[in-house]
């Protein structure tokens, strides 16, 4: 998913993903951090890899893209991030980058981050770490879009 070597295009096709699909591999520099990410959420998944909330926009798409995974596995670090950290993802179509321009924290029952939204960006959130167990409060970044490459280019409408 992410050798890919060739010509990049900054408009092209997105490919949605089928629910349960492994899609994109995340990776991160500042956590050495390569995770699969998987469309949709179930608790199957999420011992896979990251989750893509299926509400949130596809890769390559506008909006918010809203990715998730457990603190005590594929996001045990992701409270390391700091604003202008990079993070890419890359998919089967194009290759993403983002840069880390917001430290987040808000409750499980606050939907204030992972809303569909107008701007292209990425927020990736975990549960804040409990020694007692499970936690009501979320923790993760919002992230800009800096970079966007799609492999094929985009057929001009006729």
């Amino acid at each position: 998913v992410s050798d890919y070597s060739g010509e990049i295009f900054e408009n092209g096709d997105v490919i949605r993903p089928a629910l349960g699909e492994m899609y994109a591999i995340l990776s991160s520099d500042a956590l050495e951090l390569d995770v699969p990410v998987y469309w949709g959420s179930t608790a199957e998944l999420l011992e896979r890899g990251a989750c893509q909330a299926s509400g949130s926009a596809v890769l390559g798409t506008n909006g918010n893209t809203v990715i998730s995974a457990h603190v005590d596995t594929f996001f045990a670090e992701l409270d390391k991030l700091k604003e202008g950290d990079m993070i890419t993802l890359s998919t089967n179509y194009g290759r993403f980058t983002y840069t880390v321009s917001e430290l987040i924290s808000f409750s499980s029952s606050n939907k204030k981050y992972i809303v569909p939204t107008e701007d292209d960006r990425l927020t990736l959130y975990t549960c804040k770490r409990d020694i007692l167990g499970g936690s009501d409060q979320r923790i993760g970044v919002a992230c800009e879009l800096t970079e966007k490459g799609f492999y094929t280019e985009t057929e001009a409408a006729e």
